[in-house]
């Protein structure tokens, strides 16, 4: 992929306005000890990132999410369906 042809400005950058630096400090960041990461692999191949909160065992987030991997388990059985 071509940046330049992303971005076709060419000149100085621009500093970030104060108001907006200000609030990027101000937001809060969550420590590495109250959130975990597992990453798993499925038996068709395809990669699952979970990210779940330690404190409660509650699933924060999931790429892809269970509705993307629902979708493809369907196109992956309609595949075999008409193979088998």
């Amino acid at each position: 992929m071509d940046t330049l042809a992303m971005n076709p400005q060419q000149g100085p950058v621009r500093p970030v306005p104060p108001a907006v630096a200000a609030a990027e400090s101000r937001r809060p960041i969550t420590p590495a000890t109250k959130v975990g990461v597992e990453c798993a692999q499925r038996s068709d191949g395809v990669q699952v990132m979970t990210f779940i909160d330690r404190r409660t065992g509650v699933v924060i987030s999931q790429t892809p999410a269970q509705q993307v991997l629902a979708v493809v388990d369907a196109v992956m059985a309609a595949i075999q369906q008409r193979e088998g």
